[in-house]
Protein backbone atom coordinates (compact mmCIF):
# COMPACT_ATOMS: atom_id res chain seq x y z
CA UNK A 1 0.00 0.00 0.00
CA UNK A 2 1.39 3.30 -0.89
CA UNK A 3 1.47 5.16 2.78
CA UNK A 4 -0.57 8.76 3.07
CA UNK A 5 -3.36 7.89 0.04
CA UNK A 6 -6.91 6.78 0.98
CA UNK A 7 -7.06 2.92 1.27
CA UNK A 8 -9.39 2.22 -2.29
CA UNK A 9 -6.57 4.09 -4.07
CA UNK A 10 -3.59 2.73 -2.16
CA UNK A 11 -4.93 -0.84 -2.55
CA UNK A 12 -4.79 -0.29 -6.22
CA UNK A 13 -1.33 1.22 -6.52
CA UNK A 14 0.38 -0.92 -9.17
CA UNK A 15 -2.55 -0.95 -11.66
CA UNK A 16 -2.52 2.87 -11.17
CA UNK A 17 1.06 3.61 -11.27
CA UNK A 18 1.51 0.75 -14.88
CA UNK A 19 -1.66 2.92 -16.58
CA UNK A 20 0.18 6.26 -15.54
CA UNK A 21 3.61 4.84 -16.68
CA UNK A 22 2.13 4.13 -19.63
CA UNK A 23 1.65 7.42 -21.28
CA UNK A 24 2.16 10.78 -20.25
CA UNK A 25 -1.01 11.87 -18.31
CA UNK A 26 -2.83 15.44 -18.43
CA UNK A 27 -2.56 16.59 -14.62
CA UNK A 28 -5.66 18.87 -13.37
CA UNK A 29 -5.58 21.33 -10.18
CA UNK A 30 -8.91 23.03 -8.77
CA UNK A 31 -9.04 25.69 -6.82
CA UNK A 32 -12.12 26.28 -5.72
CA UNK A 33 -11.86 29.88 -4.45
CA UNK A 34 -14.17 32.59 -5.83
CA UNK A 35 -15.06 36.52 -5.30
CA UNK A 36 -18.70 35.89 -5.37
CA UNK A 37 -20.79 32.77 -6.51
CA UNK A 38 -22.52 33.23 -9.90
CA UNK A 39 -26.43 32.86 -10.36
CA UNK A 40 -25.64 29.92 -12.47
CA UNK A 41 -22.95 27.35 -10.84
CA UNK A 42 -22.95 24.18 -9.15
CA UNK A 43 -19.32 23.57 -9.26
CA UNK A 44 -17.38 23.29 -5.98
CA UNK A 45 -16.80 26.36 -5.08
CA UNK A 46 -16.52 28.66 -1.88
CA UNK A 47 -16.20 32.33 -1.03
CA UNK A 48 -14.74 31.42 2.15
CA UNK A 49 -11.43 33.00 1.38
CA UNK A 50 -9.96 31.42 4.93
CA UNK A 51 -9.61 28.53 3.52
CA UNK A 52 -7.14 29.33 0.69
CA UNK A 53 -4.33 28.52 2.39
CA UNK A 54 -4.61 25.37 3.80
CA UNK A 55 -6.54 24.50 0.65
CA UNK A 56 -3.22 25.48 -1.33
CA UNK A 57 -0.84 23.44 1.39
CA UNK A 58 -3.07 20.44 1.09
CA UNK A 59 -2.70 20.76 -2.52
CA UNK A 60 0.95 20.72 -2.66
CA UNK A 61 1.09 18.13 0.05
CA UNK A 62 -1.22 15.64 -2.78
CA UNK A 63 0.80 16.76 -6.09
CA UNK A 64 3.85 15.29 -3.97
CA UNK A 65 2.27 12.37 -2.81
CA UNK A 66 0.79 11.61 -6.26
CA UNK A 67 4.08 12.46 -7.63
CA UNK A 68 6.01 9.80 -5.41
CA UNK A 69 3.32 6.99 -5.47
CA UNK A 70 3.18 6.58 -9.68
CA UNK A 71 6.54 6.69 -9.65
CA UNK A 72 7.50 10.28 -11.19
CA UNK A 73 5.23 10.31 -14.33
CA UNK A 74 5.76 12.06 -17.74
CA UNK A 75 2.78 14.71 -18.00
CA UNK A 76 1.84 16.22 -20.98
CA UNK A 77 -0.75 18.90 -20.26
CA UNK A 78 -1.47 20.99 -16.95
CA UNK A 79 -4.94 22.64 -16.25
CA UNK A 80 -5.29 25.06 -13.30
CA UNK A 81 -9.04 25.51 -12.63
CA UNK A 82 -11.77 26.52 -10.81
CA UNK A 83 -13.54 28.25 -8.69
CA UNK A 84 -11.13 31.23 -9.44
CA UNK A 85 -7.24 30.10 -9.85
CA UNK A 86 -7.01 33.84 -10.56
CA UNK A 87 -7.28 34.54 -7.20
CA UNK A 88 -4.23 33.39 -6.14
CA UNK A 89 -1.14 35.50 -5.32
CA UNK A 90 1.72 35.14 -7.05
CA UNK A 91 3.64 33.24 -4.47
CA UNK A 92 0.42 30.34 -4.26
CA UNK A 93 0.71 30.12 -7.96
CA UNK A 94 4.62 29.88 -7.89
CA UNK A 95 4.85 26.87 -5.17
CA UNK A 96 1.49 24.75 -6.88
CA UNK A 97 3.86 25.09 -10.34
CA UNK A 98 7.26 24.50 -8.23
CA UNK A 99 5.56 21.64 -6.60
CA UNK A 100 4.22 20.28 -10.08
CA UNK A 101 7.95 20.58 -11.28
CA UNK A 102 9.56 18.33 -8.53
CA UNK A 103 6.36 15.56 -8.25
CA UNK A 104 5.98 15.05 -11.99
CA UNK A 105 8.18 14.53 -15.09
CA UNK A 106 7.21 18.00 -17.25
CA UNK A 107 10.05 17.73 -20.35
CA UNK A 108 6.69 16.06 -22.67
CA UNK A 109 5.03 19.37 -21.43
CA UNK A 110 3.23 20.86 -24.53
CA UNK A 111 0.09 22.95 -22.87
CA UNK A 112 -0.13 24.25 -19.30
CA UNK A 113 -3.37 26.28 -18.97
CA UNK A 114 -5.07 28.41 -16.48
CA UNK A 115 -8.63 29.77 -15.96
CA UNK A 116 -8.80 33.24 -14.53
CA UNK A 117 -11.97 35.55 -14.38
CA UNK A 118 -11.62 39.04 -16.75
CA UNK A 119 -12.41 40.76 -12.81
CA UNK A 120 -9.45 39.35 -11.13
CA UNK A 121 -6.51 39.95 -12.95
CA UNK A 122 -3.87 42.19 -13.67
CA UNK A 123 -0.85 42.65 -15.90
CA UNK A 124 1.82 41.96 -13.27
CA UNK A 125 0.42 38.48 -12.22
CA UNK A 126 -0.40 37.74 -15.74
CA UNK A 127 3.22 38.07 -16.55
CA UNK A 128 4.80 36.23 -13.43
CA UNK A 129 2.25 33.32 -14.69
CA UNK A 130 3.58 33.40 -17.86
CA UNK A 131 7.24 33.70 -16.52
CA UNK A 132 6.36 30.68 -14.33
CA UNK A 133 5.53 28.44 -17.74
CA UNK A 134 1.74 28.91 -17.89
CA UNK A 135 1.57 29.23 -21.94
CA UNK A 136 -2.47 28.81 -22.61
CA UNK A 137 -5.30 31.01 -20.48
CA UNK A 138 -8.81 30.72 -20.53
CA UNK A 139 -11.24 33.84 -19.72
CA UNK A 140 -14.59 33.08 -18.27
CA UNK A 141 -15.72 36.16 -20.63
CA UNK A 142 -19.51 34.40 -20.63
CA UNK A 143 -20.99 37.73 -22.32
CA UNK A 144 -20.25 40.86 -23.62
CA UNK A 145 -23.43 42.79 -22.24
CA UNK A 146 -23.18 44.32 -18.42
CA UNK A 147 -26.57 43.51 -18.43
CA UNK A 148 -26.34 40.00 -18.98
CA UNK A 149 -23.73 39.44 -16.94
CA UNK A 150 -25.10 41.17 -14.12
CA UNK A 151 -28.02 38.46 -14.44
CA UNK A 152 -25.08 35.69 -14.38
CA UNK A 153 -23.82 37.13 -11.36
CA UNK A 154 -20.56 37.77 -12.90
CA UNK A 155 -17.90 40.48 -11.18
CA UNK A 156 -16.48 41.70 -14.66
CA UNK A 157 -17.90 44.23 -17.14
CA UNK A 158 -17.69 44.08 -20.74
CA UNK A 159 -14.98 46.19 -21.61
CA UNK A 160 -13.20 44.57 -18.42
CA UNK A 161 -13.29 41.23 -20.36
CA UNK A 162 -12.24 42.79 -23.43
CA UNK A 163 -9.46 44.25 -21.33
CA UNK A 164 -8.25 41.68 -19.73
CA UNK A 165 -7.96 39.47 -23.10
CA UNK A 166 -5.47 42.62 -24.34
CA UNK A 167 -3.64 41.95 -21.03
CA UNK A 168 -3.32 38.53 -21.72
CA UNK A 169 -1.45 39.00 -24.78
CA UNK A 170 0.45 42.33 -23.57
CA UNK A 171 1.63 38.95 -21.07
CA UNK A 172 2.56 37.02 -23.74
CA UNK A 173 -0.24 34.48 -23.53
CA UNK A 174 0.04 34.05 -27.25
CA UNK A 175 -2.53 31.05 -26.92
CA UNK A 176 -5.84 33.16 -25.44
CA UNK A 177 -9.51 31.34 -24.67
CA UNK A 178 -12.56 32.41 -24.04
CA UNK A 179 -16.16 30.95 -22.66
CA UNK A 180 -19.25 32.81 -24.51
CA UNK A 181 -22.69 31.79 -23.10
CA UNK A 182 -25.95 31.02 -24.69
CA UNK A 183 -29.24 30.26 -23.48
CA UNK A 184 -29.14 33.45 -20.92
CA UNK A 185 -32.12 35.00 -19.58
CA UNK A 186 -32.80 38.09 -22.14
CA UNK A 187 -30.17 37.30 -24.49
CA UNK A 188 -31.21 37.74 -28.35
CA UNK A 189 -29.82 35.64 -30.85
CA UNK A 190 -28.11 38.91 -32.80
CA UNK A 191 -26.29 39.43 -29.48
CA UNK A 192 -24.74 36.20 -29.46
CA UNK A 193 -23.35 36.48 -32.70
CA UNK A 194 -21.98 39.93 -32.43
CA UNK A 195 -20.44 39.17 -28.86
CA UNK A 196 -18.59 35.93 -30.88
CA UNK A 197 -17.67 38.30 -33.88
CA UNK A 198 -16.34 41.24 -31.35
CA UNK A 199 -14.11 37.90 -29.71
CA UNK A 200 -12.96 36.67 -32.92
CA UNK A 201 -11.65 40.13 -33.60
CA UNK A 202 -9.20 39.94 -30.59
CA UNK A 203 -7.46 37.61 -32.21
CA UNK A 204 -8.25 34.59 -29.54
CA UNK A 205 -7.15 31.22 -31.07
CA UNK A 206 -10.10 29.58 -29.11
CA UNK A 207 -13.58 29.96 -28.02
CA UNK A 208 -15.85 27.56 -25.71
CA UNK A 209 -19.62 28.07 -26.41
CA UNK A 210 -21.76 26.93 -23.24
CA UNK A 211 -25.32 26.10 -23.28
CA UNK A 212 -26.43 27.89 -19.87
CA UNK A 213 -27.13 24.42 -17.96
CA UNK A 214 -29.19 25.15 -14.86
CA UNK A 215 -30.22 21.10 -14.01
CA UNK A 216 -28.59 21.97 -10.61
CA UNK A 217 -30.26 23.83 -7.92
CA UNK A 218 -28.98 27.52 -8.37
CA UNK A 219 -30.37 30.96 -7.97
CA UNK A 220 -31.03 31.46 -11.15
CA UNK A 221 -32.85 28.08 -11.52
CA UNK A 222 -35.06 29.73 -8.46
CA UNK A 223 -35.69 32.63 -10.74
CA UNK A 224 -36.66 31.36 -13.64
CA UNK A 225 -38.85 28.37 -11.56
CA UNK A 226 -40.76 31.96 -9.68
CA UNK A 227 -41.70 32.74 -13.16
CA UNK A 228 -39.51 36.19 -12.16
CA UNK A 229 -37.45 35.42 -15.67
CA UNK A 230 -37.51 32.98 -18.50
CA UNK A 231 -35.04 31.18 -20.61
CA UNK A 232 -34.89 31.45 -24.49
CA UNK A 233 -36.81 29.09 -26.37
CA UNK A 234 -35.16 25.88 -27.23
CA UNK A 235 -35.62 26.40 -30.83
CA UNK A 236 -33.63 30.25 -30.12
CA UNK A 237 -31.28 28.05 -28.89
CA UNK A 238 -30.92 26.06 -31.23
CA UNK A 239 -30.43 28.79 -34.00
CA UNK A 240 -28.00 30.62 -31.76
CA UNK A 241 -25.74 27.54 -32.34
CA UNK A 242 -26.42 26.85 -35.89
CA UNK A 243 -25.75 30.17 -36.71
CA UNK A 244 -22.63 30.38 -34.48
CA UNK A 245 -21.32 26.86 -36.56
CA UNK A 246 -22.18 29.29 -39.77
CA UNK A 247 -20.39 32.04 -38.72
CA UNK A 248 -17.43 31.60 -36.13
CA UNK A 249 -15.34 28.99 -39.09
CA UNK A 250 -15.51 32.79 -41.59
CA UNK A 251 -13.93 34.38 -38.58
CA UNK A 252 -11.19 31.60 -38.59
CA UNK A 253 -12.35 29.24 -35.88
CA UNK A 254 -13.73 25.90 -36.51
CA UNK A 255 -15.35 23.69 -34.56
CA UNK A 256 -14.11 20.61 -33.02
CA UNK A 257 -15.70 19.20 -31.00
CA UNK A 258 -19.63 20.18 -30.00
CA UNK A 259 -19.09 23.27 -27.96
CA UNK A 260 -15.45 24.22 -28.56
CA UNK A 261 -13.78 26.18 -31.87
CA UNK A 262 -10.18 27.19 -32.57
CA UNK A 263 -8.42 27.98 -35.27
CA UNK A 264 -6.02 25.51 -36.81
CA UNK A 265 -3.54 23.94 -34.21
CA UNK A 266 -4.95 25.43 -31.42
CA UNK A 267 -7.51 22.85 -29.87
CA UNK A 268 -7.34 22.06 -26.15
CA UNK A 269 -4.59 19.25 -25.52
CA UNK A 270 -5.92 18.90 -22.43
CA UNK A 271 -9.62 19.06 -23.13
CA UNK A 272 -9.43 16.58 -25.93
CA UNK A 273 -7.41 14.42 -23.79
CA UNK A 274 -10.79 13.63 -22.34
CA UNK A 275 -12.52 12.74 -25.10
CA UNK A 276 -9.68 10.47 -25.69
CA UNK A 277 -9.93 8.71 -23.10
CA UNK A 278 -6.47 9.18 -22.08
CA UNK A 279 -5.38 9.32 -18.80
CA UNK A 280 -5.53 12.11 -16.37
CA UNK A 281 -4.76 12.94 -12.81
CA UNK A 282 -7.45 15.16 -10.96
CA UNK A 283 -6.61 17.17 -7.82
CA UNK A 284 -8.39 19.28 -5.14
CA UNK A 285 -11.61 19.42 -3.67
CA UNK A 286 -14.19 17.45 -6.39
CA UNK A 287 -11.40 16.54 -9.14
CA UNK A 288 -11.95 13.65 -11.22
CA UNK A 289 -9.14 11.15 -12.21
CA UNK A 290 -8.83 8.25 -14.47
CA UNK A 291 -5.80 6.09 -14.98
CA UNK A 292 -6.64 2.71 -16.42
CA UNK A 293 -9.96 1.40 -15.86
CA UNK A 294 -10.35 3.28 -12.40
CA UNK A 295 -11.97 6.38 -12.05
CA UNK A 296 -12.42 8.31 -9.32
CA UNK A 297 -13.57 12.02 -7.26
CA UNK A 298 -12.32 13.57 -4.61
CA UNK A 299 -14.65 14.66 -1.86
CA UNK A 300 -16.66 18.01 -2.95
CA UNK A 301 -16.57 19.06 0.86
CA UNK A 302 -14.29 21.76 0.73
CA UNK A 303 -13.87 22.15 4.22
CA UNK A 304 -13.47 18.14 4.66
CA UNK A 305 -10.84 17.87 1.78
CA UNK A 306 -8.66 20.72 2.76
CA UNK A 307 -8.40 18.85 6.97
CA UNK A 308 -7.74 15.47 4.87
CA UNK A 309 -11.23 13.95 5.63
CA UNK A 310 -12.88 13.97 2.71
CA UNK A 311 -13.64 10.55 1.33
CA UNK A 312 -12.85 9.30 -2.61
CA UNK A 313 -15.25 8.10 -4.72
CA UNK A 314 -13.97 5.48 -6.84
CA UNK A 315 -15.30 3.31 -9.63
CA UNK A 316 -13.86 0.73 -11.85
CA UNK A 317 -15.13 0.02 -15.66
CA UNK A 318 -15.90 -2.63 -16.67
CA UNK A 319 -15.38 -4.00 -20.33
CA UNK A 320 -18.96 -2.65 -21.46
CA UNK A 321 -18.61 0.67 -20.00
CA UNK A 322 -15.56 1.31 -21.17
CA UNK A 323 -15.95 0.12 -24.78
CA UNK A 324 -19.55 2.41 -24.36
CA UNK A 325 -17.05 5.49 -23.27
CA UNK A 326 -15.02 5.20 -26.95
CA UNK A 327 -18.40 6.45 -28.92
CA UNK A 328 -19.94 8.32 -25.62
CA UNK A 329 -16.75 11.00 -25.50
CA UNK A 330 -15.55 10.61 -28.95
CA UNK A 331 -18.68 11.40 -31.05
CA UNK A 332 -18.57 14.91 -29.13
CA UNK A 333 -15.27 15.57 -31.62
CA UNK A 334 -16.54 16.72 -34.88
CA UNK A 335 -13.77 13.93 -36.29
CA UNK A 336 -15.98 11.13 -34.62
CA UNK A 337 -15.01 7.61 -33.96
CA UNK A 338 -12.53 5.46 -35.94
CA UNK A 339 -15.70 2.63 -35.81
CA UNK A 340 -13.58 0.23 -37.21
CA UNK A 341 -11.24 0.55 -34.50
CA UNK A 342 -13.97 0.12 -32.33
CA UNK A 343 -15.45 -3.45 -33.76
CA UNK A 344 -11.64 -4.90 -33.60
CA UNK A 345 -11.63 -3.06 -29.47
CA UNK A 346 -15.28 -5.67 -28.99
CA UNK A 347 -14.21 -8.77 -30.22
CA UNK A 348 -11.17 -8.56 -28.16
CA UNK A 349 -13.63 -7.78 -25.35
CA UNK A 350 -16.45 -10.66 -26.36
CA UNK A 351 -18.41 -7.73 -26.45
CA UNK A 352 -19.16 -7.50 -30.34
CA UNK A 353 -23.43 -7.75 -30.22
CA UNK A 354 -22.91 -4.60 -28.24
CA UNK A 355 -20.57 -2.54 -31.06
CA UNK A 356 -23.43 -4.38 -33.56
CA UNK A 357 -26.78 -3.39 -31.88
CA UNK A 358 -24.94 0.53 -31.40
CA UNK A 359 -24.04 0.00 -35.07
CA UNK A 360 -27.47 -0.71 -36.48
CA UNK A 361 -28.87 2.32 -34.55
CA UNK A 362 -26.14 4.93 -35.82
CA UNK A 363 -26.90 3.62 -39.18
CA UNK A 364 -30.63 4.48 -39.18
CA UNK A 365 -29.82 8.23 -37.30
CA UNK A 366 -27.56 8.58 -40.52
CA UNK A 367 -31.05 8.03 -42.47
CA UNK A 368 -32.32 11.21 -40.49
CA UNK A 369 -29.14 12.87 -41.29
CA UNK A 370 -27.67 13.17 -38.07
CA UNK A 371 -24.97 10.93 -37.80
CA UNK A 372 -22.58 10.47 -41.13
CA UNK A 373 -20.58 7.88 -41.85
CA UNK A 374 -17.02 7.86 -44.31
CA UNK A 375 -14.60 5.40 -44.64
CA UNK A 376 -15.27 3.28 -41.33
CA UNK A 377 -15.42 6.41 -39.31
CA UNK A 378 -18.60 7.67 -37.63
CA UNK A 379 -19.63 11.11 -36.68
CA UNK A 380 -22.49 13.35 -35.94
CA UNK A 381 -23.29 16.08 -38.43
CA UNK A 382 -23.88 19.81 -37.96
CA UNK A 383 -28.22 18.39 -36.82
CA UNK A 384 -27.11 15.83 -34.76
CA UNK A 385 -24.56 18.37 -32.94
CA UNK A 386 -27.65 19.69 -32.22
CA UNK A 387 -29.53 16.98 -30.18
CA UNK A 388 -25.92 15.23 -29.33
CA UNK A 389 -27.35 14.67 -25.72
CA UNK A 390 -30.24 11.94 -27.38
CA UNK A 391 -28.51 10.35 -29.45
CA UNK A 392 -25.66 9.51 -26.79
CA UNK A 393 -27.84 8.40 -24.55
CA UNK A 394 -27.85 5.11 -26.43
CA UNK A 395 -24.51 4.55 -25.03
CA UNK A 396 -25.19 5.11 -21.18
Amino acid sequence: MSPDLPPPLAERMPALRAAAQAEPLGVYLHIPFCLDRCTYCSFTTTRDRDLQPATIGQLVSHIQRWGEALGRPAVDTLYLGGGTPSLLSEEELEELTMALRGAFDLRPLVEATLEANPGTIDLGWLRHARNLGWDRISLGVQALDDGLLSRLGRIHGAAQALEALELAEQAGFLRRSADLMVGIPGQSLSKVVEDARTLAATGIDHLSVYLLDLDKACPLRAEIDAGRLALPSEDAVADAFEALQTELPDLGLAPYEISNYARPGAESIHNTRYWERRPYLGLGPGAASQLGSFRWTESGVIAAWTAGRGAVDLQELDAAEALAEIPLLGLRLHRGVDWNALRTEAEARNLRPLADGWEARLRALAKEGLVAWDDGRVSLTSRGMLVSNGILEMFT
